[in-house]
């Protein structure tokens, strides 16, 4: 991580921001993200991994916010910065890395107990943000969330790491080939597809009096199936069932949802899950060794087994 003083004298240099800007991390993951504090206002800086986002695909993003706030959709900004480029270029220990700073997201994070108001809103929100992103286009070139992205690749990088197991191997085989051959049925009759969120929950939006969804934070997204944004993980759970018809009543507000993409979100939440596997190997779990990874992998394969006993 660069150090504070040195990064708030980037931020002054690079967004003419006086005095020097606060810094305070909020989390370093696949990114590492700051929050800013100026007298011109709060910013949240996102500093992307070296080996998470090509640049290309980091202006898809900006792009991809820009039109959805210039169709009306609240979501946070992306800021230029003195030179008027959007993405810049910033040194860390690992070489060359890219940076955007945001909008800070006006309103607050939801708090518990969430009401069924606040999944309507939220549903409401999603599908503004898949209708008003239908006449989106860009010349860079984003990542496609397809099955190859979801379960190949993750399953490529997972496998080897199961050693001497071969129930477990064999299992993950097995719902690889059972998810991608639904989701290749589903996409015969047709599959929502389109730029999507890719991490659609209540952490990636602030609500302003219980009236206003903000949507940020759309690093996962790209173009897929927009099925992936339905809250399939909700289906199938009894105390969840209210909050996700909510969801769903918001989202019908703005566009119909049929059959099929219902169905394949419970599908892909098994898919995100796989990938999601990939990016905490890789991200956190390797880092601790092999004895780490054993005990994760085991948890993971727990959770999926419970998480399968819902599909058709």
């Amino acid at each position: 991580m660069i150090p504070h003083l040195e990064l708030s004298t980037w931020l002054q240099t690079n967004y003419d921001l006086s005095p020097l800007p606060e810094i305070s991390l909020l989390r370093s993951y696949t990114n590492e993200v700051y929050r800013v504090t100026s007298s011109e206002g709060k910013y949240v800086l996102k500093i992307y991994g070296a080996s998470w986002r090509s640049e290309d695909e980091i202006k898809y993003e900006v792009e991809l916010l820009n039109h959805l706030d210039k169709e009306g959709l609240s979501v946070v900004k992306p800021i230029r910065g003195t030179k008027n480029e959007i993405v810049k270029r910033i040194t860390t220990s690992v070489g060359d890395q890219f940076a955007v700073l945001y909008e800070y997201a006006a309103g607050e994070k939801p708090e518990v107990p969430f009401s069924n108001q606040l999944y309507f809103l939220f549903g409401e929100a999603i599908g503004r943000m898949h209708e008003l992103s239908k006449t989106f286009t860009s010349g860079c070139v984003r990542k496609k969330i397809d099955l190859e992205y979801l379960i190949d690749q993750p399953l490529h990088v997972i496998l080897p790491l199961f050693e001497r197991r071969s129930q477990e191997t064999t299992y993950l085989r097995i719902l690889g080939d059972k998810i991608k051959n639904r989701i290749n049925e589903l996409s015969k009759r047709g599959l929502d597809w389109g730029p999507i969120h890719g991490d659609a929950t209540l952490d990636n939006l602030h609500i302003i009096e219980n009236k206003q969804v903000i949507l940020y934070d759309f690093d996962s997204g790209g173009p897929g199936w927009r099925a992936s944004d339905l809250q399939g993980w909700a289906i199938g759970y009894a105390e969840y069932q209210e909050r996700y018809n909510s969801f769903l009543n918001g989202y019908r507000q703005v566009r119909a949802v049929n059959g099929q993409d219902i169905e394949a979100s419970w599908y892909l939440t098994l898919a995100w899950d796989i990938w999601g596997i990939k990016i905490d190997l890789e991200n956190r779990v390797l880092k601790r060794g092999q004895a780490a990874a054993n005990t994760y992998l085991t948890e993971q394969i727990e959770w999926i087994r419970e998480r399968e006993k819902f599909l058709r």
